[in-house]
Parts: C-alpha cells; sequence; structure tokens
C-alpha cells in the first residue's frame, strides 16, 4: 500500500473505489459504465501501475518491471526481424558475392527500371566510398535513409506502381477482341440473317493494339481494304514511336552506364578481375625505331623476328628460347600470297560459306587464315566445306588454312568452363609454345577472352608471310565481301611497312559518348591517361589492313597492351587498339618520318571511304536513307557512291541482311548439289 501510495499522489480513497469496481466488473462495456470519469494523466497512470503491479513478480517495484518489460519487446522484435536485417546487409555489402564494400551487384525483389537500378548503385557506392574509413554501425546510420527506400516491401509496391503500356495495350487488345468474338457469335446464332457484306465472320485482326480510335479488325468485310490501309498507317506511326522512346532509353542508359563507369573505373579491380592497378600508365609514346629489313620469309616460318625490338614477340614470355609449336590442322601457307586472317571458332556451315563464297566471288586470289573448333565440335559440314577451298598447289583462287586451338577456359570465379562462353569466359591456349627442344610449356600468360587471345594467333600465322604481303583482320560473323578488298593496294605495286586503320561513323559515336568503348579505355588505362581521347572517333578493332612487315609489329602491340594492363573484360582489344593510335604509339598518320617498329606509314581511314566500311554505328535507321545502300543492285556504297570492297557489321541493317541471308542459303543450296561458285 505505500508503494500505491507514493504512485498515486495520496488520493487513497479514488484508487480503493477504482481497484473496486474493477474487481467486480465482468469486462465489456459494464466496465465504462461503473467506472468514475477521468481524463486526466494521474488515472491513466493509476490504471497502468495496476495492472503491472498484478500481472506478475509481486513484490518488485513498477519501474524495474517497466524497464524488464521494454528489454523483452526489443528482443522479441531483434529475433521476430533478424532474417530482413540479415538479408539487407549481405544486399547493402554485397557479401554473397565476396565483394565487400564493392559494389552493388543485386538484390532480392528489386524490380526496378535499368536507369534507375543503376542510379541507386552509384547512390550507394558513393555512400559506401565515403565511409569506408568508419565502423559498420558508422555506415549503418548514414545510410539509413537509403537502407529504408530499398526494403522490400517498398520495392513491391514500386513494381506495382511501374506503368507498363504493353501490359496496358494487351489488356486493350483483348476486351477488343472479345467483343468482336460477341459480334461474331451473334452473327452465327442469326442463321445467314446478316448481309454478307456486312459480316464480320472470317475478317482479319491485328495482334497489336492500335489505339480506341482504331480497332483491331473492320467493321464488316466491306471495309476490310480500307481498315487494311489504315492499321498499315497506324503501325508504321506506332513503329516510329517505339523508334523514338527506345533511343531515347538507350540515350539514357548510356549517360548512367558512362557516369557508372567513371565512378568505378576499379570496380574490376576490387572484384579481383585484374592484379595490377592501372591508374597511372606511362602513355608517352615509345621512341620511334627505324624500319628495318626483315629476314626472307622461308627464315622466318618459326622465328621469332627479335629485331623488332619495340616490343618483344608474343612468344618471348614462354622463354627466350621458345618455339612455336602450333600448326596447322589442314592447308598449307602460300608465302608470297596476301591472306586474311580470321577467328572463326564455333560457328555453324552457313557464316563460312558466306565469308568464303562472298570473297571468291570477288576474284579474290590469296589466303584464308581461319582459327576453327576442335573437329569434335566442328558443326555439321564445316569441314568438308574448308577442306574443299583448301588448295595450296595453284596461285589462284582462294586458299584456306585451318588451326585448331585447344583451349582451357574458366569462369570469372575461376571455376572451369566448357568453351569461351562466347567471349565471358577466361581462357588459356594448350600447345602453342614450346621449349627449344620442342617439349610444349603451359601458356605464359593469365587467362583471357579469347578475342584477346587471338592476336596471340594472328601473330604467328602473320610470320608465315613476305614483307610485302598485304593482311587483313577481319570478324567473320558480320562481313560481307563485295570487290576483292585489296585491288586498291595491289594496284600501286610492292610497298611495304604500311598499316591501314577504319574508324566508325564519327558524327553518330565518338569514345566519350560510347559507354563500351569509353568503358574499356578506362578500366585498362585509368581515366586520366585516357580522358584527353573522349572526343576523337572510335577506330574499329574488328578490321586491320596492312603489309605483313607492319601488322607483325601491330600485333606485338596489341599483345603488349593485355601483358601491361591486365585487361581482362570482353571487347578490351578495342580499348587496346584505340590506345595505341590515339598515344602515338603506332606513329602519326601519314607521316613516314615517324616509323615505328616496322611501321613507316599509318593510314586512318574514315567510315565509309576506305577498303572496310563499318557500318555498325548507322544503325539509328535504314542505310538506304543514308544514301549507302543501293537496294536494286543489292550493293552497299561508300559516301561517294562507290561500291564498298567490305562490308562489315551489314547485319545490323535489316534490309541488308535479308539480302545477305538469302544470299547463304543459295550458297548452301549450291554447296549441297557440288556447285559451290556456280552462277
Amino acid at each position: 500500500m505505500m508503494h500505491r501510495k507514493k504512485h498515486a499522489g495520496g488520493d487513497k480513497a479514488s484508487f480503493d473505489n477504482t481497484t473496486k469496481n474493477n474487481s467486480a466488473d465482468d469486462g465489456g462495456s459494464a466496465k465504462r459504465k461503473n467506472r468514475p470519469v477521468r481524463t486526466t494523466m494521474a488515472s491513466t497512470a493509476l490504471t497502468i501501475t495496476n495492472l503491472v503491479q498484478n500481472m506478475c513478480l509481486p513484490g518488485v517495484p513498477v519501474a524495474l518491471k517497466l524497464v524488464l518489460l521494454s528489454f523483452l519487446a526489443f528482443a522479441l522484435l531483434m529475433v521476430l526481424t533478424a532474417k530482413a536485417r540479415r538479408a539487407h546487409f549481405h544486399y547493402k555489402h554485397n557479401k554473397n558475392n565476396n565483394n565487400e564494400g564493392g559494389l552493388i551487384r543485386g538484390g532480392p525483389g528489386m524490380p526496378v527500371p535499368l536507369v534507375e537500378q543503376l542510379a541507386q548503385k552509384l547512390h550507394l557506392q558513393n555512400n559506401i566510398n565515403s565511409n569506408k574509413n568508419t565502423n559498420y554501425q558508422a555506415n549503418e546510420d548514414s545510410d539509413s535513409a537509403a537502407s529504408a527506400s530499398l526494403s522490400s516491401m517498398e520495392a513491391t509496391k514500386r513494381m506495382l506502381a511501374q506503368p507498363s503500356k504493353f501490359v496496358d495495350a494487351e489488356k486493350k487488345l483483348k476486351q477488343q477482341l472479345l467483343h468482336l468474338l460477341e459480334k461474331q457469335t451473334t452473327e452465327q446464332k442469326s442463321n445467314g440473317e446478316v448481309d454478307p457484306n456486312l459480316s464480320v465472320l472470317g475478317v482479319k485482326i491485328s495482334n497489336r493494339y492500335l489505339g480506341e480510335d482504331l480497332l483491331p479488325y473492320p467493321e464488316s468485310k466491306q471495309a476490310e481494304e480500307e481498315w487494311e490501309h489504315k492499321m498499315n498507317q497506324r503501325k508504321e506511326e506506332l513503329r516510329k514511336q517505339d523508334e523514338i522512346e527506345w533511343k531515347a532509353l538507350m540515350e539514357r542508359y548510356n549517360e548512367v552506364m558512362v557516369d557508372y563507369v567513371e565512378e568505378n573505373e576499379h570496380a574490376d579491380h576490387n572484384a579481383g578481375l585484374h592484379e595490377v592497378e592501372q591508374d597511372v600508365i606511362d602513355s608517352k609514346p615509345l621512341k620511334p625505331q627505324q624500319h628495318k629489313q626483315q629476314q626472307p620469309v622461308s627464315e622466318v616460318k618459326h622465328a621469332k623476328s627479335d629485331e623488332n625490338t619495340t616490343w618483344p614477340a608474343p612468344s618471348k614470355m614462354a622463354g627466350d628460347d621458345a618455339t612455336i609449336l602450333l600448326k596447322p590442322a589442314f592447308g598449307t601457307h602460300r608465302p608470297l600470297s596476301n591472306a586474311i586472317l580470321v577467328f572463326a571458332e564455333g560457328y555453324d556451315l552457313s557464316i563460312y560459306l558466306s565469308f568464303v563464297e562472298s570473297l571468291a566471288n570477288t576474284g579474290y586470289s590469296g589466303d584464308v587464315v581461319f582459327s576453327i573448333s576442335n573437329e569434335s565440335k566442328l558443326k555439321p559440314g564445316v569441314k568438308e566445306y574448308l577442306l574443299s577451298k583448301s588448295d595450296s598447289q595453284s596461285d589462284k583462287g582462294v586458299n584456306i588454312i585451318a588451326y585448331e586451338v585447344e583451349w582451357t577456359c574458366f569462369k570469372k570465379s575461376g571455376e572451369s568452363a566448357r568453351g569461351s562462353g562466347e567471349g565471358i569466359n577466361h581462357c588459356k591456349m594448350n600447345s602453342v609454345f614450346g621449349d627449344s627442344a620442342g617439349n610444349p610449356v603451359d601458356d605464359p600468360r593469365e587467362p583471357r577472352p579469347v578475342a584477346t587471345a587471338r592476336y596471340e594467333l594472328y601473330w604467328i600465322w602473320s610470320l608465315q608471310y613476305s614483307k610485302e604481303s598485304w593482311l587483313m583482320l577481319l570478324d567473320v560473323r558480320d562481313v560481307w565481301f563485295q570487290l576483292d578488298p585489296f585491288e586498291q593496294v595491289n594496284a600501286r605495286g610492292k610497298v611495304t611497312g604500311e598499316l591501314h586503320l577504319f574508324g566508325e561513323n564519327a558524327d553518330a559515336v565518338r569514345i566519350g559518348t560510347s559507354a563500351y568503348n569509353k568503358g574499356w579505355l578506362v578500366t585498362a588505362y585509368g581515366r586520366k591517361t585516357v580522358s584527353s581521347y573522349f572526343d576523337e572517333p572510335v577506330i574499329c578493332s574488328g578490321s586491320t589492313m596492312g603489309n605483313q612487315d607492319a601488322i607483325e609489329t601491330y600485333l606485338r602491340a596489341m599483345v603488349a597492351q593485355f601483358d601491361s594492363t591486365k585487361c581482362k573484360s570482353k571487347g578490351c582489344d578495342q580499348g587496346f587498339h584505340n590506345y595505341l593510335y590515339y598515344s602515338g604509339q603506332l606513329g602519326k598518320v601519314d607521316d613516314e618520318t615517324t616509323s615505328v617498329g616496322s611501321i613507316s606509314k599509318l593510314v586512318v581511314h574514315e567510315q565509309g571511304k576506305g577498303a572496310i566500311n563499318n557500318l555498325g554505328a548507322l544503325r539509328t535507321k535504314p542505310l538506304k536513307e543514308w544514301g549507302m545502300y543501293d537496294a536494286e543492285k543489292e550493293l552497299v556504297l561508300n559516301w561517294d557512291g562507290s561500291t564498298s570492297p567490305v562490308a562489315h557489321q551489314y547485319d545490323r541493317d535489316k534490309e541488308v541482311n535479308i539480302m545477305v541471308k538469302a544470299k547463304k542459303k543459295e550458297f548452301e543450296q549450291q554447296w549441297r548439289l557440288g556447285k559451290p561458285n556456280s552462277a
């Protein structure tokens, strides 16, 4: 009672009266009727005190009971929310990807648009970086607002709130077609009483929502022709609208990706993809070397060409006395001929047919060197076809030489992988180099994408030709020949030391406006080193041409870039290619006084003004509208209206792609009939 007096403020009679009423109370509304009306805070406190005192732990002060109750409630809350807090912690700090404090690579329940998702990544990455030297609790406090916004419940709400014109359009289309079904059902029940011209049975329908003002079906058979005309007009309008929206979306995506690459240029290093930081790389052009005579081809087939001291031979990393063990699976090089060098593993017969047959139809006479899959992995008909084109005894026509390279590939996690994974996996070459006794040695380089490793193969193949030979490095899948690619340079007579590079359209894309090209350079060399190149046109690494001596020097340089940067991203070879040119390490354009190694003359062709026409950047509208495709003659054109000898990236244009696909079918039919080059 002393305890109650203390907390009741001395109002004993009132307290006893309340207690009595409560003890006789049967609950419900009767409690309110019998209890004196009290609205003061003191009365509420009395009631709570009484309840707590009589609940449990008799003799324990009420204040202590309240403290204990608070601790129990807090403990229960922590237990109930443990799973959610743990998931949020892993999501925020990317623990599942072994990337402590690194980039957020995704998380549960985050169905937000790509642009917004990337923006959130940037926001949280900045928060993490700014607090990386503080303890976890400090990070929790500073990031509480961001954490709350990324809760699963909030993500679900955001997903449901997202507008979807496609889903909405599908719903409206369904409603309109249900209305048509009702009309058709009613007409069927009328037993032919409806005028045939006004019938809706069997009318054409559209599988796309055309708007509220145009139904996806004609009102009757009689109106079918007029409706079809309106439908085609509307579809064209919608196509243009979709194109505009898609372009705007890609621009927003590129803007976010550019910022993302800039602010996280070392993300791959943090994730363990690179072993060496590339913030500061000496970008000064190497001291020019005077052009030197190369050994005769008969002596260089398996030599290391060590007279070129600008960059080391790619074989040197395997040892000073390393030899080249790689031999053709079939075919023989013709040392005095021109050659096209192609990495072409994993493709089906149609790709080889379109490449070789379109080239043969130009009258080309020279070698084509392919890297193909091992025989057990070759697609049906490929080896048989390539063998039919391998003829080193004649100095005329196409002669194919094929190499089969064995690869040991790994996923980025380090796990063993089957194959290159379309260039994503990192691979090592087996039994390519050997010691002085000819015993195979392990690939001296770290696993890298095959698109990067191919330059070592190109270098090995280039040693098989004389220095006056013209060599061309090309992609295979998206190349279409229309004229002999060496026709113009052959007409000039014998020359040496020339290297020709081919640009992409400068009005459509620059290094700084391409998230990919900018990202490759930044990842390999660091932003400070390459930022001055951002306003320059992109030079395509999938199309290069030159004399053997110049190409051999260029290939040394490309391999050396991987050795120094360890850039393992798919596409880094294009970054190497642009860096070598814009840093001046290949010499100066059309300046024969600044030779580098065996490169005595460097020529860069603008898009649509050389032997190779890179078309990819022009995909924003059809090539016909650019004036670069003659549909009647089925020819891709240069800007001056002349025929492009090599159309590269043709498949980005719908009309040209359809034309080439039709040609592929013709080539395949001719090959099946035993007439691969007739007509």
